[in-house]
């Protein structure tokens, strides 16, 4: 909802500063217009600010003799702009000019989104030089197809096969037997180093130490018990 509100000031002074302080207050410029002895073209520019028709000739009278006219189409920005500017001018003495409606509601319309096809309204159809504009895609003035025949293809490439040849001329994959070891040879690596056996086959002892798992007295001649 946008409030169309409309005052008339004794000189274009008095209303080009009413104007500037309604735009410091937060309403957008776009939405303020001033009008003058010195404006071409009056009524039309009076209506293209919304001023209300009825009114448009008595303020064309009144602006003629010197007077300025300030229209300010208040919407939301900002939160109660109406209320705002309704005090504002009111602070600034306004003339009042009987008979003229000079704040009004005017509903918003709904946005339409600006289209390419303003002048072209068949600009995805092939022109035809004796019927003007013939049904059918735009690709038939390019020379090619929308769609083709689908092949079935194994590569993502244009010859099959492995992408890897392009660079590796050696086969990826081997078709020898697998080895235990990557050392050729052997399968322990300790080998290289270390010529004896690392696990032994003998039976185990119950001590590092040779008799060990026999009472330690024995290695001193006691007898365990006396």
């Amino acid at each position: 909802m946008t409030t169309i509100i409309t005052r008339l000031f004794q000189d274009e002074a008095t209303a080009q500063d009413v104007a500037e302080r309604v735009i410091f207050r937060g309403v957008p410029s776009r939405a303020t217009s001033v009008f003058s002895a010195d404006t071409s073209d009056l009524h039309a520019k009076m209506d293209a600010a919304l001023v209300h028709p009825s009114a448009q000739d008595a303020y064309a009278k009144q602006i003629k003799d010197g007077r300025a006219l300030v229209v300010v189409r208040a919407t939301y920005k900002p939160l109660t702009a109406a209320t705002i500017v309704r005090e504002m001018m009111a602070q600034r003495n306004a003339i009042a000019v009987d008979g003229v409606v000079d704040d009004y509601y005017m509903p918003d319309g709904p946005q339409r989104a600006s289209s390419v096809l303003k002048e072209h309204p068949h600009f995805l159809t092939v022109r035809s030089s004796r019927t003007g504009y013939a049904g059918g895609p735009v690709t038939v003035g390019l020379g090619f197809r929308l769609l083709s025949d689908r092949k079935t293809k194994t590569s993502a490439k244009g010859k099959s096969g492995a992408r890897s040849r392009w660079f590796w001329p050696m086969p990826l994959l081997s078709k020898k037997s697998r080895s235990s070891s990557v050392i050729s040879g052997g399968r322990f690596m300790s080998r290289a180093f270390w010529p004896m056996a690392l696990l032994s086959k003998k039976p185990r002892s119950n001590s590092v130490i040779r008799g060990g798992d026999l009472p330690f007295s024995h290695a001193l001649g006691w007898p365990p018990v006396s």
